[in-house]
C-alpha cells in the first residue's frame, strides 16, 4: 500500500514538473510578468527572469508574437537591458514615458521575451533567446 502511494506521488509530482520545464529554452526562465497575468497601465513594472548561463541579458516587449530570423521578438515596444541580481536572476524595470501611444499607457496585449548574449555554439549564433511570453497591460 506505501508504495503505491509513493508511486502515485511521484507520477504527480513529475507531471507537475513538465510545465516549468517547457517554460524554460537556452537556460532561460522568464518570471514576472507570467504568461497571461495583467501588469497596471500607467506604471512600470520590473520584468524578471532565471538565466542559466554566461552573458548579457536583455527583455524585448512587443505588440506582436512574430519572430525574426535571430528568433526574438521584434524591438518596437522596449527593449532594455536586464540587471543581474543574484545568482541565475535578473530584472529590469522598464522605462515609463507618460504618453497616450506608450505601450504602458495604451491597454492591450503584449508578448516579452528574455534573450543572452552568449556564443555557446560559435559566433554564427550569439543570440540565445528565451521563450515568448504573453500578458497584458490593463
Amino acid at each position: 500500500m506505501h508504495k503505491r502511494l509513493l508511486l502515485l506521488v511521484m507520477a504527480v509530482l513529475a507531471v507537475a514538473a513538465v510545465p516549468a520545464l517547457a517554460a524554460t529554452k537556452h537556460g532561460i526562465t522568464p518570471t514576472y510578468p507570467k504568461a497571461g497575468q495583467t501588469v497596471p497601465r500607467g506604471k512600470a513594472p520590473t520584468f524578471k527572469a532565471r538565466v542559466v548561463g554566461k552573458g548579457s541579458v536583455w527583455f524585448y516587449v512587443c505588440k506582436s508574437a512574430k519572430r525574426d530570423k535571430d528568433r526574438l521578438i521584434c524591438d518596437n515596444e522596449a527593449v532594455e537591458q536586464a540587471k543581474k541580481v543574484g545568482k541565475n536572476r535578473y530584472q529590469r524595470k522598464m522605462k515609463f514615458y507618460r504618453y497616450p501611444d506608450y505601450w504602458l499607457e495604451s491597454p492591450g496585449t503584449y508578448y516579452w521575451q528574455a534573450h543572452r548574449i552568449a556564443c555557446v555554439n560559435g559566433p554564427k549564433d550569439c543570440v540565445q533567446e528565451g521563450p515568448v511570453v504573453k500578458f497584458k497591460v490593463g
